[in-house]
Order: structure tokens, then C-alpha cells, then sequence
């Protein structure tokens, strides 16, 4: 007796059985977390919403926006190592740092006396700010 073969390729001997559908299918055309056949497994992912965990991984982004993302916390680090050096340096300068969807916190260096103060509030608020939203991030994957 000859074994059959997969339904969905026509290839290679079919060893298995589609939960879904009941067609017999090959190793290949099997999805081995669910045992469904590769088209059912497709419908089955169009269906369904994504998971918390998944909305919240960076996983699914494309490859331009995690670049993005990424450019922006290197020059955002980098404003903050400016604000640093300003601070420690004494230097007469300004800066302004934008946190979208917040309004700016405008910075600036001179002769007046509370001007190191509101550098370091300001430096010590975006850090606040930034630990914020990591938390939150890391309570909506435990999701």
C-alpha cells in the first residue's frame, strides 16, 4: 500500500491530520504548535486580534520605524548628555528638548542665579518622565 500524499503540496507523503479541516497534510504544510495545515493556520492568524504581549513587543514593527525609534533615543540621549555638560561646565547656553505629545521644556544657561537649578529640575523631570513610560511599557506586557 502506498502512503498518501499531502493534500495541500502534493509533494511528500502526508504523516499528518489538520485539526481545522481534516485534510491529511506533510511535516512541511503543518503548523506543529497548533496542528493545522498552513492555509487554516492563515485564516486562523487573519481572525484573531494580536495579544497584549504582542502590542506591546517591538517585534512587529517594520525595520524603518525601529530605526526611527532608535535614532531618536540616540539623539535624545545625546540632549541629554549636552544638558549634562552645560550643568557641569557652567557654560552659557540654551537648549530645547520636545517629548512629543508633551510641550517642550525650553532650557537655558546664563548669569541668572536659579538658571543651574531649572537645568537640573528640568534634566531630573525628563528622567521622571522617561522611567514613566518604561513602566508603563513593562505593565502592558505583562498583559
Amino acid at each position: 500500500m502506498q502512503p498518501k500524499t499531502c493534500q495541500i503540496c502534493g509533494k511528500r507523503p502526508s504523516r499528518y491530520v489538520c485539526q481545522e479541516c481534516g485534510r491529511e497534510v506533510c511535516q512541511i504544510c503543518l503548523e506543529p504548535h497548533t496542528w493545522v495545515c498552513l492555509p487554516c493556520y492563515e485564516k486562523i492568524r487573519q481572525k484573531t486580534p494580536p495579544s497584549p504581549r504582542e502590542i506591546a513587543s517591538v517585534s512587529f514593527l517594520p525595520l524603518p520605524f525601529k530605526l526611527f525609534l532608535l535614532g531618536f533615543l540616540l539623539i535624545f540621549i545625546g540632549i541629554i548628555l549636552v544638558m549634562i555638560a552645560s550643568v557641569a561646565g557652567g557654560v552659557s547656553a540654551g537648549a530645547l528638548i520636545w517629548i512629543l505629545p508633551f510641550p517642550p521644556i525650553f532650557l537655558g544657561a546664563g548669569q541668572h542665579p536659579y538658571t543651574v537649578w531649572a537645568i537640573i529640575l528640568a534634566t531630573i523631570l525628563t528622567i521622571l518622565g522617561v522611567a514613566f513610560f518604561i513602566i508603563l511599557r513593562k505593565q502592558a506586557r505583562r498583559l
